[in-house]
């Protein structure tokens, strides 16, 4: 067996389904034409998964240069029928426009779901499909960051529900959180479909407003890595009978990975094949890597060993789950992770890592870890109404990053009443001037 075949959780079906890609994309890609060509390859020439790494991995540069004509199949337009065009968030830099088979979305969903059989039945019991979403507004392809829209503005094709929110999601005025928990009240959801934080944030304001939970089936936590901080909040205020679960989704390709109801994390690779490597070498369980990800089955616009950005953490063996999925732990994106040395060993600290040394236990309502150029480090909160903000908190705040991080590294708490969110209007509770500089090579470099 290949390192490829032992380190990946390798399934030859996979394999199979991302040789029929390259080789459809090839004869009917213009980009993809030009990219093997370029690169001396031909479909013929992939016979094992080492083959791969002779095609030059992909990234959003090549998408949003050649989209829409260069990377659509031959005979495809933006008018296809059955269709969704969406733009990404642009967390990683410009936003991608892309567009997918709604069918296409749906299987990939459904497959990742059966590592989470029981949101996956919650879901299907949803009839009719009536979600409401609640994330930074570049994550829609509505206007939802003024007041001055209407519910009807902001439905989505789909029949989900876009609820108002402020581009910084903490200086979401009054009168737009009012709105928003009109507008909950009103559409009666059946599921949210939320980033955490951002729903966290809900959830303190319907609190305060001394509102009951909204009888919801379901909650898929999404958009950005999930923190306990927020997961303890919202499932305070829902009750421990409404199942939810972490889902990693991309807007190019859909649904990718879900956390299973053991609290591990497996990625479809039934729909996909998938890659983690450290440079072009495979990662062995238990080390960290980059999810490169090839599409099955897309005759509209496949991908092709296509670099996310996520870096992921490879488990080993079964899950008590039953899911033949395998078991990766999602870190968060290469541009989030704090680089630390030891000695003269370079150390990864992901937003994973923080999220269990903070753990969700404090009464913390939000927080973030900044690392800036020179290595630095910031850790901001914001503590609970009512909870002692006192220097007992910031202490035992300090200790358990310090165990983390050690003590060499210069590291500030600051308890604050305030934290903007990012330039896409996500709320990273990780971020990392040094690793941006650095780039995904250098990071993973340990």
């Amino acid at each position: 067996m290949s390192a490829f075949q032992s380190a990946t959780g390798f399934r030859q079906s996979s394999f199979e389904g991302a040789r029929s890609e390259i080789r459809f994309a090839y004869q009917n890609v213009p980009f993809y034409g030009k990219h093997l060509d370029d690169a001396g390859v031909t479909p013929d020439d992939v016979t094992t998964p080492e083959d791969l790494l002779r095609i030059p991995p992909t990234e959003k540069v090549h998408y949003r240069r050649d989209f829409p004509h260069g990377v659509l199949a031959r005979g495809k337009t933006l008018q296809e029928p059955l269709t969704l065009k969406s733009q990404s968030s642009g967390t990683g830099g410009e936003r991608l426009t892309t567009i997918t088979h709604t069918y296409s979305l749906a299987d990939r969903m459904r497959a990742t779901l059966q590592a989470n059989k029981v949101l996956r039945d919650a879901l299907a019991a949803c009839r009719p499909h009536r979600p409401a979403r609640y994330a930074a507004p570049n994550c829609s392809d509505v206007e939802c960051a003024t007041p001055f829209t209407t519910m009807a503005d902001r439905m989505l094709p789909d029949g989900t529900l876009v609820l108002p929110v402020a581009h910084d999601l903490l200086a979401t005025p009054a009168h737009m959180v009012d709105q928003a928990i009109a507008e909950v009240e009103q559409f009666a959801p059946h599921w949210f479909y939320a980033d955490a934080t951002h729903l966290a944030f809900l959830v303190r304001q319907m609190r305060a407003r001394h509102l009951p939970p909204p009888p919801v089936t379901a909650i898929a936590l999404t958009y950005t890595l999930v923190t306990d901080v927020a997961r303890r909040q919202i499932r305070e205020y829902f009750g421990a009978d409404v199942p939810m679960a972490e889902i990693v989704s991309m807007s190019e390709l859909g649904w990718v990975t879900v956390e299973c109801p053991m609290g591990r994390m497996h990625i479809n690779d039934t729909r996909f094949f998938t890659e983690f490597l450290i440079g072009d070498r495979p990662a062995a369980p238990g080390q960290r890597a980059e999810l490169v990800i090839t599409s099955i089955g897309d005759r509209l616009l496949p991908h092709l060993r296509y670099r996310t950005g996520d870096i992921y953490q490879l488990g080993d063996g079964p899950c008590d789950c039953g899911s033949d999925l395998p078991l990766a732990r999602h870190e968060g994106r290469y541009q989030s992770m704090v680089v630390i040395t030891r000695g003269s060993r370079r150390v990864l600290v992901s937003p994973r890592d923080v999220n269990d040394a903070v753990a969700g236990d404090l009464p913390i309502d939000a927080y973030r870890l900044h690392q800036a150029g020179d290595g630095s480090l910031l850790f901001e909160y914001i503590v609970s109404d009512g909870a002692d903000a006192g220097a007992a908190l910031e202490g035992e705040v300090r200790r358990r990053l310090t165990a983390l991080l050690g003590d060499d590294e210069p590291l500030s708490v600051e308890a604050v009443s305030y934290i903007p969110s990012q330039r896409s209007g996500k709320f990273a509770s990780c971020t990392s001037d040094l690793a941006q500089r650095l780039g995904p090579e250098m990071v993973l470099d340990e």
